[in-house]
């Protein structure tokens, strides 16, 4: 009986360890995921819906936002779901929330269509003078949920600030395959 609760213990041990390895892999192999935007078109469609508000218009209530995720990993992950904010000039004017679910397979590249809901009830004044200020800065901040076993969710960050037509920094991991 000693010697199976020896054998016993030594195999529960073994199993914590390998176990234990396992999610340390994967969490090394989820630093090869990154999130890029495909355009900025968005960006003038922004400032048209800005410019609609102090107008009196009415502007657009969504604004699509096209992001290009890399799975450089082996293992295939799941979007749970995406959270940003948007700013402009820092003024938050807008956000996303998707419970949108996509499945990612290892090594590939996915695109996927979020909406910016705009909310443009903040200091309008605020925006119309940075809005003749001229090269605007337009940033976005927020998490992605990536499911990558029935162990581990993690929240995966992402930013992007932009001047005018120029991404000034990005935040998303290591876009390579």
């Amino acid at each position: 009986m000693k010697g199976f609760k020896f054998a016993f213990g030594l195999l529960i041990g073994i199993g914590a360890v390998a176990f234990v390895k396992y999610l340390i892999t994967q969490a090394k192999m989820l630093k090869n995921i990154c999130v890029r935007s495909t355009s900025l078109e968005w960006r003038e469609v922004l400032v048209n819906a800005i410019q609609s508000v102090i107008t009196g218009s009415t502007p657009q209530a969504t604004i699509p936002l096209e992001l290009q995720i890399v799975n450089g990993t082996d293992i295939d992950v799941e979007i749970k779901e995406m959270a940003f904010d948007v700013y402009f000039d820092g003024t938050h004017i807008g956000m996303v929330e998707s419970q949108q679910k996509a499945e990612l397979l290892g090594n590939s590249i996915n695109d996927l269509e979020v909406d910016i809901n705009l909310d443009l009830a903040g200091d309008i004044v605020d925006l119309g003078l940075s809005l003749l200020a001229g090269d605007n800065v337009i940033e976005i901040v927020g998490n992605i949920k990536i499911k990558a076993s029935i162990y581990e969710e993690l929240n995966y960050p992402y930013r992007i600030k932009v001047k005018g037509s120029e991404i000034l920094s990005e935040v998303s991991g290591e876009c390579e395959l």
